[in-house]
């Protein structure tokens, strides 16, 4: 029986034009009139999540940035926060330098216009940064907005897998222990791959969920489509993937939903948490 749904937003409950599709909100509602409690565990920041936390109406802690920050927002109650010490940042965006990768320094957790660069970039995460305009800061060196924090929130590294991960390699030798690495996806030739501070995962980061809402992870749903979404799926007892998710991701699921174009969110949480069939 499942007493917590957890989703994932891109890909999953959003479709690919970023709306909540109307069925997949009445009937998480219908969920939780019924009892069952709802979450959401994202890789966006807050601020970028927060339009969609709205639309659900959901005051309860809420998993960001792939498990590195859990805020339960309309109380301003921060739950767990795990940042980058900045001199292990500055480390990684030098080596990524040297790689000749594009790297993006988010600064803060809590700052609404969090991101920024100092290189131009074209190439398969385009869209992304066009959709996050809002919140992106054009400098002349990201480094001068390390230097006047500890720690910021992560450092993200975009372009083909084996050179980040070899940069990934050089850059956290004896770190490990310190940093937590995470896949977030592919597109085309390119990897997105995220560098947080240490214990960031949503794996790891729910378990403040079953501790907050008294469930177990078998009593939990979880639905998402990519990388950094694997180690929660291999945790609950109902995991699904959409059926845009990658093939990699699908093995972990033990159903396969709808696309997050056709409100497979809804269509999930319908036939295996609420029983109905359409």
């Amino acid at each position: 029986m499942v007493k917590l749904i957890v989703t994932d937003l891109d890909g999953t409950l959003l479709n690919d034009e970023k709306h909540i599709p109307k069925e997949n909100i009445e009937v998480l509602r219908a969920a939780m009139e019924k009892g069952i409690h709802v979450s959401v565990a994202t890789g966006r920041n807050f601020y970028s999540a927060k339009p969609y936390v709205e639309e659900l109406g959901l005051d309860v802690p809420v998993i960001f940035q792939n498990g590195a920050f859990i805020y339960q927002w309309m109380e301003n109650k921060i739950i767990y926060k795990s940042a980058l010490g900045s001199e292990i940042a500055t480390k990684v965006i030098e080596t990524a330098r040297r790689h000749k990768l594009f790297y993006i320094l988010y600064r803060d957790f809590l700052e609404e216009k969090d991101m920024y660069i100092d290189m131009p970039y074209t190439g398969s995460f385009s869209l992304y940064l066009g959709q996050n305009q809002w919140r992106l800061n054009i400098v002349d060196d990201v480094l001068k907005y390390i230097k006047t924090k500890d720690a910021v929130a992560e450092v993200a590294l975009v372009g083909e897998e084996l050179v980040i991960r070899q940069a990934i390699n050089e850059a956290l030798d004896g770190l490990e222990s310190q940093t937590s690495v995470v896949k977030n996806t592919t597109i085309g030739n390119e990897t997105f791959y995220e560098i947080f501070g240490p214990n960031s995962s949503k794996e790891l980061s729910i378990k403040h969920l079953f501790e907050y809402f008294k469930v177990a992870p078998e009593e939990t749903m979880y639905l998402g489509d990519s990388f950094n979404d694997i180690g929660l799926l291999k945790m609950v007892g109902y995991p699904i993937v959409m059926e845009n998710g990658h093939d990699e991701v699908k093995q972990y699921a033990r159903y396969i939903t709808k696309s997050n174009n056709e409100a497979g969110v809804a269509y999930a949480v319908k036939k295996w948490a609420l029983g109905i069939d359409d």
